[in-house]
């Protein structure tokens, strides 16, 4: 196993995004959000980077772990996130904050951990995270019809854990019961409650189409109970399913 830490003692990656971030004020949310590309305090998100900094370095760094079975640390002030890829063509990936919550770092730690060999092909991997950042790069003006606010109160419940990763299933319960509401503009909640994690393949399955027609119906979807390793990959769906 490769490992390469550095830290420094500045103020931490929540309080860097804090002043063009407002949404991100809870430390956690600012650190998993850093994951993602052109993600920086140097400038607003929709934007695509300054002449000095894109707000790339975390976002590769991660996503190689995901690609290789790597881990990557980050302990900042006020948590700490550790990511773990497992070895397939997704990237899937576990993501957890260290408890106690709020345990974190006085400035910013990063431990990445790549296995000797894990990167047999690396032009390969690059142009794959390359892809990866095409995917996710936030658009200006974008407006999420996956909503994490609760729902309104007459909102139909779907449970994913009783079908979790069952692909058939996912398209079933979509054709049958998402997509039928969402024309009908009826609010509706999927509860992720007991799942840590799902693949990106399953919910793609379950919501790439009834996003594509929230969207044109102007119909938001709620979610709960979501991991943040499940709402990273949910974040993920609606930016490429809303792209074209």
């Amino acid at each position: 196993m490769l490992q390469l830490a550095v830290a420094d003692a500045g103020i931490g990656i929540p309080a860097s995004l804090r002043a063009l971030h407002p949404n991100l004020s809870d430390p956690e949310a600012a650190l998993e959000k850093s994951l993602w590309p052109h993600i920086s305090g140097t400038f607003e998100e929709g934007l695509t980077g300054t002449q000095q900094n894109a707000g790339m370095g975390l976002f590769f760094i991660a996503e190689m772990a995901k690609l290789t079975g790597g881990t990557l640390l980050i302990a900042t002030r006020g948590a700490t996130l550790l990511l773990s890829g497992w070895v397939d063509e997704e990237g899937n990936h576990d993501l957890r904050f260290i408890e106690p919550r709020g345990i974190g770092f006085p400035g910013t730690l990063v431990v990445f951990e790549l296995p000797v060999g894990g990167v047999v092909d690396y032009p390969a991997l690059i142009e794959t995270i390359k892809e990866r950042a095409k995917q996710r790069t936030p658009q200006r003006a974008i407006h999420r019809w996956i909503r994490f606010d609760p729902a309104p109160p007459e909102a139909t419940v779907f449970e994913i854990q009783k079908q979790a990763e069952n692909t058939p299933a996912a398209i079933q319960l979509a054709q049958s019961e998402i997509t039928p509401r969402i024309l009908r503009r009826e609010p509706i909640v999927l509860d992720f409650s007991g799942l840590r994690i799902l693949t990106q393949s399953y919910l793609h399955s379950l919501l790439f189409e009834p996003l594509r027609l929230a969207w044109a119906l102007r119909t938001p979807i709620y979610v709960r109970s979501v991991e943040p390793a499940v709402r990273s990959n949910l974040e993920l769906l609606e930016n490429y399913a809303l792209a074209g």
